[in-house]
């Protein structure tokens, strides 16, 4: 019961948010938290910003950005979109994402192309951001 209740309530979240993002790969124990509720990572699920994700031991996500940006994230990690933003047709875009613990490879999508200005990474000791394409960064 308690599951059941737990998916209706994020599928209505689904429906009134835009997703950013989907969960290309996962391998061990992963988990998201949406709105103070937490449950596991199935491949292919969708993520809205503000999602926080983490991974357990021996654990890796591989996600998918709208704008074609590609993130792995490690294990004993924790990992969390904060804005995300992509409208190519009026030149807006955002790409702020939180590591305060653990690692992650990133590798550039179109908003790192067309306004690099506009991604950072937060980590414990400030923000990283881009002027290359491909990169590792590790939080502890």
């Amino acid at each position: 019961m308690k599951s059941a209740v737990l998916m209706f309530l994020l599928t209505f979240y689904a429906f009134g948010a835009e997703s950013v993002a989907f969960i290309k790969s996962i391998s061990g124990e992963a988990s998201v938290m949406r709105n103070n509720l937490t449950h596991p990572l199935q491949q292919g699920e969708e993520l809205f910003s503000k999602d926080e994700l983490i991974t357990g031991k021996n654990s890796t996500v591989g996600l998918s950005f709208d704008d074609g940006t590609r993130i792995s994230i490690g294990a004993n990690t924790h990992f969390k979109i904060d804005d995300f933003l992509f409208a190519p047709a009026q030149q807006d875009f955002k790409f702020n994402v939180s590591l305060p613990k653990g690692s992650l490879v990133f590798e550039s999508g179109k908003i790192g192309k067309l306004a690099p200005e506009k991604v950072g990474i937060k980590v414990p000791q400030g923000i990283i951001g881009i002027r290359g394409t491909k990169f590792i960064v590790e939080a502890e």
